[in-house]
């Protein structure tokens, strides 16, 4: 029968392995190898879309604006200007 432990500190694995020894129990300690990853073969980026384009841009638009406000270098509209837009 084979336990797998994986200690989460240096301390309980210190702990883990005088447990083990003081009641004669044979043990293995195993090291994960390190993953490996394939630089040549990553995925391209998906190209975005006009709409995507589109919505991305309205957000830069507005999130420049909420900062302009916040500093005070930009005035918002009336509700009676919005409307009269529209």
């Amino acid at each position: 029968m084979k336990l797998i432990v994986n200690p989460k500190t240096k301390q309980e694995e210190k702990a883990l392995k005088t447990f083990l020894e003081d009641n004669l129990i044979d043990y293995m300690k195993l090291e994960e190898e390190a993953a490996i990853y394939q630089t040549k073969k990553t995925a391209k980026a998906k190209q975005l879309t006009k709409k995507e384009k589109k919505i991305l841009h309205n957000l830069d638009e507005s999130i420049d604006f909420v900062n302009k406000y916040k500093t005070g270098k930009a005035k918002a509209k009336s509700f009676n200007q919005l409307l009269n837009e529209l």
